[in-house]
């Protein structure tokens, strides 16, 4: 972990402190030195936004810096890591068609139909530098293929990838898999789980009896739609006070709309 770090410019008698850790031996100390956002826009302009602070990037990792701990010189390299962009983000930054594409996958180059046969056994196959090789592959098609003999040689790249990204959990599944929690928490609530101690568990149509309890209060008060899957827009809906308000209507005990509204105010500050 850095605490500090300052330079001495050459003639100077101070140094000059460039970066210090304002929380040293707490949970905060291992952090990033910098965070970067990004959210979807056109090729152009996340290309001509990112393009300097790649080549800068890439000037960086090639580089070493020095600095004297303790009076003894350390060397230092610079790690970037870009990890947590969603997938529409990471098919821009590695030069792959759009999420439409038959090449459905943004780590292994499975097509939609090889993906539909195996739901099973799956790697990670897919790289930055084997996606730039690609790229050259289609600008230049070396063996003078045809389009679609092509296509299928580069597996789905038709741009220049101009960013390295870690495949990670992006905010988006984030949101889906907390919500997706959250939904069933609702329905045990409203079926009263914590009751049923030594009870048989529920059988499928109370459960199903459950479900459509809490998408009809959803649907009246909060004009939310059931939907088959879990998806974004419906994760960040679910997930507000009003929704908490909404579901703690059907929720007999006192106690436990209490615990449900302090989860979902934790879950708040939390985000």
């Amino acid at each position: 972990t850095v605490m500090s770090v300052s330079v001495k410019p050459e003639g100077a008698d101070e140094e000059v402190t460039i970066y210090r850790e304002p929380k040293p031996n707490s949970e905060l100390s291992c952090r990033p030195l910098c965070l970067m956002f990004v959210d979807e826009a056109d090729h152009e302009t996340v290309t001509g936004i990112l393009g300097p602070l790649v080549a800068e990037r890439s000037a960086m990792k090639e580089s070493r810096l020095i600095l004297s701990i303790g009076g003894l010189a350390r060397s230092f390299r610079f790690h970037f890591r870009g990890t947590g962009y969603d997938e529409k983000m990471v098919r821009e930054l590695e030069g792959l068609e759009a999420s439409g594409s038959t090449y459905i996958c943004t780590l292994c180059d499975a097509t939609r139909a090889q993906a539909s046969e195996n739901m099973v056994l799956h790697s990670i196959t897919r790289s930055h530098e084997e996606n730039r090789e690609r790229y050259e592959l289609w600008r230049t098609n070396p063996y003078a293929e045809s389009a679609d003999e092509l296509r299928d040689r580069v597996k789905g790249v038709s741009a220049k990838p101009f960013m390295e990204t870690q495949p990670t959990m992006d905010a988006l599944h984030c949101d889906i898999g907390n919500a997706t929690e959250f939904y069933k928490l609702f329905q045990d609530e409203i079926g009263e789980m914590h009751l049923r101690t030594t009870a048989p568990p529920p059988a499928r149509e109370e459960r199903r009896c459950w479900r459509a309890t809490l998408d009809k209060q959803l649907r009246k008060k909060l004009k939310l739609k059931p939907v088959m899957r879990m998806n974004g827009n419906y994760a960040r809906r679910l997930m507000t006070r009003e929704a908490i308000d909404a579901v703690c209507e059907l929720v007999p005990s006192d106690e436990r709309r209490q615990a449900l509204r302090e989860l979902m105010e934790l879950y708040l500050q939390m985000k």
